[in-house]
């Protein structure tokens, strides 16, 4: 498991309840423009799934869209789905094939399915003597993989570290050279036109732009219980300068004196701050502009030899975004 045109005439050719998902859960099918299928197993409420199917048809891809199947969920499940509270989404080759994404309609939102299709695609395609994942052929020459192999700098595992890994180096320059933002792999320059030309010649030319989707921010919420002296962390990547991280966090037993429990954020090994929650403080905010790119996370600290129970909303913004 990874940590990543024309519309015909009936875009929903199916639908049908998938009791074996939840009692909500429903089975969506959609057509790219070749009247390929698409399937998404819907477990949220409120979903557009036809701006999800927009996204992938709009995406350079082929008959391999086929097989995979797009399961939208709220954002709180992902975590539990994709083994790690660090996860955005994620992609499982394992027969049935399958992307976990959450819901929602957004530009960050758009960028992280592609990234999982990205890793998706990388299964059907191959590269000859080489282990698997690998990208594909024409990526794998143009991108100089087998030089940056010879030099340490990637690996086909994640020994080296996620962005050093080859298989998200793929999905990520996948993701960019349709969204042209957002771009994870801090070491290496994103795809340049001379690559995307490449990418494109290879998997096909989208005939169509994506479609609209609203810089919005990333909510995360969070709730559970701190053992005594625990901590709880959520990391998160800033891709770009100019990100606005907020925080709103509640930790029980406000009337206990002296401090319960700090919140921290930190990035790149440095402390951005801290709150405290001291004595009738039930609730602590932080809100801190003008970050990034840096990598990031936000911890709950217990300070006490008894069990604290927490919540958190964490927002991620561009600033200026919509």
């Amino acid at each position: 498991m990874f940590r990543g045109r024309a519309v015909v005439a009936a875009l929903l050719a199916a639908l049908a309840l998938a009791g074996a998902t939840g009692a909500n859960a429903a089975i969506v099918i959609s057509h790219d423009d070749q009247v390929r299928t698409i399937t998404f197993d819907v477990r949220a409420a409120t979903v557009d799934t036809e701006w999800y199917a927009s996204v992938l048809r709009a995406a350079a891809h082929g008959n391999e869209i086929s097989n995979v199947t797009i399961t939208i969920v709220p954002e709180n499940q992902i975590p539990a789905l994709c083994g790690g509270e660090e996860a955005a989404a994620c992609y499982s080759k394992t027969a049935p094939a399958t992307i976990f994404v959450p819901a929602g309609k957004s530009r960050l939102l758009e960028t992280i399915l592609l990234h999982e299709y990205g890793h998706h695609l990388d299964t059907y395609w191959h590269v000859s003597g080489e282990p698997e994942l690998n990208g594909t052929a024409a990526w794998w020459a143009a991108r100089g993989m087998a030089s940056l192999l010879a030099a340490h700098q990637v690996a086909f595992d994640y020994s080296l570290g996620w962005s050093h890994s080859i298989a998200e180096v793929f999905a990520e320059d996948y993701a960019y050279i349709h969204t042209h933002s957002r771009y994870g792999i801090t070491w290496l320059s994103p795809p340049d036109a001379a690559l995307q030309s490449t990418m494109f010649n290879e998997l096909g030319t989208p005939s169509e732009p994506l479609p609209f989707a609203p810089e919005v921010p990333l909510i995360i919420n969070r709730r559970g219980t701190l053992a005594p002296l625990d901590r709880f962390s959520v990391p998160f990547g800033l891709l770009g300068p100019g990100r606005r991280v907020t925080l709103a966090a509640t930790i029980s037993k406000a009337g206990r004196k002296g401090i319960r429990a700090r919140a921290l954020l930190v990035c790149d090994s440095k402390v951005v701050a801290i709150r405290t929650f001291r004595k009738g403080q039930a609730k602590r905010t932080l809100d801190i502009s003008n970050l990034g790119p840096a990598t990031c996370d936000v911890s709950l600290v217990s300070n006490v030899s008894t069990t604290l129970t927490y919540s958190m909303r964490l927002s991620l913004a561009v600033e200026g975004g919509a």
